[in-house]
């Protein structure tokens, strides 16, 4: 009796050794999914928005700054700051050119802002410039998407819908190819301590025993 309550807690102390790491790094994930699903629309509802705005005449410079102001945050800024430069004429590129330089430092004033005090406060900071990182480098990118959607508008008078759905399309298979990826690796670590719980319980269950009953006899 007292052999098989040793065998159960060493069984569970390495299922615990084993799971507990992946099991951590899952937390983790989701963690992160929260913090961004918290922090705002995403790019394809912000693109589906333009779209609609599009299709019901709004101008450009107007629609990207309603929605601008719609999205807030850093994005938000980038997006009013293009608007308000076509407005007053800049050439196309110097207006996104001057969104990404508006973006770039709301980046810089946000890590800066917060001045954390107590005894982990370098590393509370490592992680607000880690955030802040990238917040600026999602909002330049989605910034790029949004210019090249909608540079062929402005220039050539195409109609924004198709770029913008296609934008939106590309953003979900992107996705998608994200998320498959995630759930390969993460079916891989977790597999792999399942297995490495199977072998010790099959060596001390099922062989041990059997050569042990063989020696007795």
């Amino acid at each position: 009796m007292n052999m098989d309550a040793l065998v159960s807690a060493c069984l569970a102390a390495l299922a615990w050794m084993l799971w507990y790491p992946p099991a951590q790094m899952l937390a983790r994930q989701l963690g992160a999914l929260g913090k961004t699903v918290a922090a705002g629309p995403s790019l394809g509802v912000i693109l589906e928005m333009m779209a609609v705005a599009m299709r019901e005449g709004s101008s450009i410079p107007h629609a990207l700054d309603v929605i601008g102001s719609i999205v807030g945050g850093t994005l938000g800024c980038g997006l009013c700051r293009a608007s308000h430069s076509l407005m007053l004429g800049f050439s196309w590129e110097d207006s996104w050119f001057a969104a990404s330089l508006a973006c770039q430092k709301a980046g810089e004033r946000n890590g800066q802002s917060s001045e954390p005090d107590g005894r982990h406060r370098g590393k509370r900071r490592n992680d607000d410039d880690d955030s802040s990182s990238a917040d600026v480098a999602f909002t330049l990118d989605a910034l790029g998407i949004i210019d090249d959607a909608l540079k062929s508008t402005w220039t050539r008078g195409v109609s924004p819908v198709g770029p913008l759905e296609s934008a939106v399309e590309q953003l979900d298979a992107r996705a998608r190819a994200t998320i498959e990826q995630s759930a390969q690796r993460l079916s891989v670590k977790l597999l792999l301590p399942t297995g490495l719980c199977f072998l010790p319980s099959f060596m001390l269950i099922g062989i041990i025993p059997a050569i042990g009953s063989f020696i007795g006899h």
